[in-house]
């Protein structure tokens, strides 16, 4: 079993990370942990990938820990294409997304969160944790 979940480091997705270590571990599953510095931030590219590899080297910590094995991704672009992307090419079972539940930036105008749009298009389970 294939599992990706999309972290930003805030605590909403760290509740996701968490999760994701406990269903891997249920299941026995390949667990995927990306962290996507996104195209609009390319004023802050170079502190947006180094806090990128500290919240991947967070979770490497973590999963050490609790005995989980990972595989973490730094990937660019849009964060809900970048995951859709990552779980077709990994053959995903599953997605695994936090959500704080609000709206925010272009989600507020265009209607749709990273989190609603992802489980509106992927072609497998999609967990939120909220």
């Amino acid at each position: 079993m294939n599992i990706i979940v999309g972290t930003d480091g805030k605590p909403h997705s760290e509740k996701a990370v968490e999760f994701s270590f406990a269903y891997a571990k249920a299941f026995r599953g390949t667990l995927y942990i990306m962290y996507i510095v996104s195209p609009k931030a390319q004023e802050d590219k170079d502190k947006n990938i180094k806090n990128g590899m500290r919240v991947l080297g967070r979770a490497k910590i973590r999963a050490s820990e609790v005995g989980v094995d990972i595989a973490t991704l730094l990937e660019a672009g849009e964060p809900q294409d970048t995951i859709l992307l990552a779980a077709e090419k990994l053959d995903a079972d599953c997605i695994i997304l936090g959500s704080s539940g609000e709206k925010s930036g272009l989600a507020k105008i265009m209607g749709a969160s990273v989190s609603e749009t992802i489980f509106k298009n992927a072609n497998c389970t999609v967990i939120v944790v909220r």
